[in-house]
């Protein structure tokens, strides 16, 4: 720090500048002496200055601050270094530090890319985001970000601290980067819930959206909103992705009442007609919906007890009755071959009911029917063994030499096998000549 004595010097020789500045031209100094006064002071560290980039004026260090302060509040509160080293004719790096420190002493003043901002000019830039707020209903941080080429971070805590006062709106609570009129969104909420109102079935949400152009983020929120606040009867499935779809309470609803209706008057579900009604996984459904129910789960269907019950005492009485049932004619077409082997093994599993066979997956006989058919085959059987023993010779041949003893042809005299196989041969041809 300078010493008072110090001082007291510098403003004796102020004013002894300023009185020769005064005088009449006899006795004022040239521009020469003056220079060589101010660069002893500076050399003696008794007065700090600022060169103008063109040396010919000298800038104390307290008045750079002050035309920094002057031309940024000339220029409406916003206002580029690079600007500021033009007008006040110094050099960057001046401009650049005591920029710095006007930031440091003052909390309403920020450096922002390179350019000083106060506070009056963020209040200006929000009236102008109202103003365009209330015009258009709704504005983003993306397009301010774009018109007043600042940093989107920057730019939405300034809106956020200015919103409800300033800016008359409210930000989307899952995008802080959207900001609504209040206007704007009562009127998107009053079409959203008169749309989903109307609804009577599962609708793809993405497909509403795009059909009446409402904005993605306002549209997701107002409408989760709706559903949570019970304006909407219905629920939400799939979250904010393109799969979501919107199921009103009055689609559950009847859905559930013609489930129910057609298993008690049926006793049984089909898997693919629950998927045409818009059941994706019908299985879980139904352990759910018919909790207390002992259904059996087939490949295609489920059965209640009831039908499993008919299919149960036809079976007993035939296997009783010594009878046979077809099972496959006891059940609805749509029931195919896997579901009757599969019902039909539920059924007879651990279950007494007499011996009996399963023929073709889906026919039970008793054992006694089984025998009774056979007895009707024993005549039959006979006659036609009888007259399979009479048409085939191999019989006949088995049969006859079974009656006679075998023939055995005679055998050569030992001399004639002595004499050899011609020797025989001659005498026969002598016996046939003399004859």
């Amino acid at each position: 720090k300078m010493a008072a004595a110090d001082w007291d010097e510098v403003k004796r020789l102020a004013a002894d500048f300023q009185r020769a500045q005064l005088s009449s031209s006899a006795q004022r100094l040239s521009e020469r002496n003056l220079i060589e006064i101010v660069n002893v002071l500076v050399e003696s560290k008794l007065v700090e200055v600022v060169y103008t980039t063109d040396g010919r004026e000298y800038l104390t260090p307290q008045q750079v601050i002050k035309e920094i302060r002057d031309e940024l509040y000339l220029h409406g509160g916003r206002v580029n270094l690079v600007e500021l080293q033009q007008l006040i004719n110094i050099d960057l790096s001046h401009v650049e530090n005591k920029a710095a420190e006007v930031v440091r002493t003052d909390k309403d003043v920020e450096l922002v890319l390179g350019q000083l901002i106060d506070r009056t000019y963020l209040d200006s830039l929000a009236e102008e985001v109202n103003d365009l707020l209330q015009e258009n209903g709704q504005v983003t941080i993306g397009q301010m970000t774009k018109q007043y080429d600042l940093p989107s971070d920057f730019l939405m805590e300034a809106v956020l601290e200015r919103l409800g006062t300033t800016i008359q709106g409210q930000s989307d609570p899952y995008d802080k980067g959207v900001i609504f009129t209040d206007t704007f969104v009562k009127m998107h909420m009053a079409q959203i819930r008169g749309i989903f109102s109307a609804i009577t079935r599962p609708t793809p949400v993405g497909n509403i959206m795009n059909k009446y152009g409402f904005a993605e983020k306002l549209f997701y929120t107002v409408l989760e909103q709706l559903v949570s606040e019970g304006q909407l009867a219905g629920s939400i499935t799939g979250g904010r992705q393109d799969k979501a779809l919107y199921v009103p309470d009055i689609y559950n609803k009847t859905q559930m009442k013609w489930v129910d209706n057609f298993y008690s008057q049926n006793g049984y579900l089909e898997w693919d007609t629950l998927r045409r009604l818009g059941i994706s996984d019908p299985q879980p459904y139904v352990k759910k919906r018919f909790k207390s129910a002992s259904l059996v789960f087939l490949p295609s269907c489920c059965v209640g007890p009831a039908l499993l019950s008919q299919v149960e005492a036809s079976i007993e009485d035939a296997v009783t009755s010594a009878t046979w049932v077809d099972v496959q004619t006891l059940l609805p077409p749509s029931f195919n071959d896997a579901d009757c082997t599969q019902l039909l093994q539920q059924v007879l599993k651990g279950r007494g009911m007499g011996t009996h066979r399963v023929f073709q997956g889906s026919v039970v006989a008793s054992d006694k029917f089984i025998d009774t058919c056979r007895g009707y085959f024993d005549e039959l059987m006979k006659q036609k063994a009888e007259k399979d023993s009479k048409s085939s010779t191999m019989l006949l041949f088995v049969e006859e030499g079974s009656r006679k003893p075998p023939i055995v042809p005679d055998l050569p005299a030992l001399e004639d096998m002595a004499a050899g196989g011609k020797g025989g041969k001659k005498d026969e041809r002598r016996k046939k000549a003399a004859e």
